[in-house]
């Protein structure tokens, strides 16, 4: 079966722009409903979803002059790519050093390792959110569409690759707990106890938000 782009079309159920402004909004507004824009060549689609919030994907459509589909790209919202550079912005500024030239960087070792770790952390729970959300949201557009894809064999959650990732991760968390508990906080280190803290509950929040979601979405089939 042939896509067409007022097949597309219908995905949409508000107009707008595909803007900072109009996204920021959206996440403020919590605006859950189809929205896009349509141009000549192509349409934008995107949806927020209440599991994941701003970090939600746009689908670019493409189509070639007899207005069939012929490509199908994705990108995240530019409000998600904002969040995502304050985020670790503001926790590298909250452990900067006043003066780096005579910062000694030796004796600090362990705030630093910190830092590289959950900038990694970071970096790895946003694009494994990102696939994830996206991933969901095309096998919600593919079947609207009618559209037939190469049959997925189940992925579970707790497969060899994903118990691997979390028997690093969480026992990680669980000692820069501890880290925070007997060294950070006692040393006055606040600002870094609040950021590493808090990149600990988004990971494991986020995580089990996944996991969740995957459920949900399996009994549901």
């Amino acid at each position: 079966m042939e896509v067409t782009k007022k097949d597309i079309e219908k995905l949409i159920e508000q107009r707008k722009k595909d803007s900072l402004i109009n996204h920021l909004w959206n996440s403020l507004s919590g605006n859950f409903r189809p929205q896009g824009d349509i141009y000549r060549n192509h349409i934008k689609v995107w949806k927020q979803n209440i599991w994941f919030g701003s970090f939600y994907a746009i689908f670019k459509f493409d189509f070639n002059a007899n207005n069939h589909l012929i490509n199908i790209t994705d990108k995240l919202n530019s409000f998600g790519k904002l969040l995502i550079g304050f985020i670790s912005g503001g926790f590298i500024f909250a452990v900067f050093p006043e003066n780096p030239i005579e910062f000694d960087y030796l004796d600090n070792w362990l705030p630093i390792f910190i830092v590289i770790i959950f900038l990694f952390i970071l970096i790895f729970v946003f694009r494994k959110l990102y696939l994830f959300e996206r991933k969901n949201q095309l096998d919600e557009i593919f079947e609207y569409l009618n559209m037939e894809i190469e049959e997925e064999k189940p992925e579970k959650e707790w497969f060899a690759k994903n118990i691997l990732i979390r028997l690093f991760t969480y026992p990680f968390c669980l000692f820069l707990i501890g880290i925070n508990i007997f060294l950070i906080i006692p040393n006055g280190q606040y600002l870094l106890a609040i950021g590493s803290l808090t990149m600990v509950s988004f990971y494991i929040i986020a995580d089990l938000k996944m996991i969740l979601r995957r459920k949900t979405t399996g009994n549901n089939v």
